[in-house]
């Protein structure tokens, strides 16, 4: 019983910082929306611009997670559609014997 109330309490707390995340990306305007990707683009490019060899391990490690965390918020800002290979084929299929 008791981690049966220990599992829903987890449940509903990493289910509340999911919809933290997505609202405060939905909140932004377009303008708003394009001076953070052109923050976003500058830090990237000073990143670039950084010598690796001279940094310690951890710091690295912060760069490259710095990184991931600014290619999940672009990807939060633009909803992009996936289309599989085979569902591609499958839908020129359809579009071939339909026409």
């Amino acid at each position: 019983m008791k981690t049966k109330i220990q599992m829903f309490v987890m449940l509903l707390m990493l289910s509340g910082i999911s919809f933290n995340s997505q609202a405060a990306a939905k909140d932004m305007n377009k303008e708003q929306a394009q001076v953070r990707v052109m923050a976003i683009q500058d830090r990237v490019s000073a990143i670039k611009a950084m010598d690796m060899d001279h940094m310690s391990a951890t710091d690295r490690k912060a760069v490259k997670h710095e990184l991931k965390d600014m290619k999940k918020e672009l990807r939060q800002m633009e909803p992009y559609i996936y289309v599989s290979a085979g569902a591609l084929i499958l839908i020129i299929v359809i579009l071939i014997l339909l026409l």
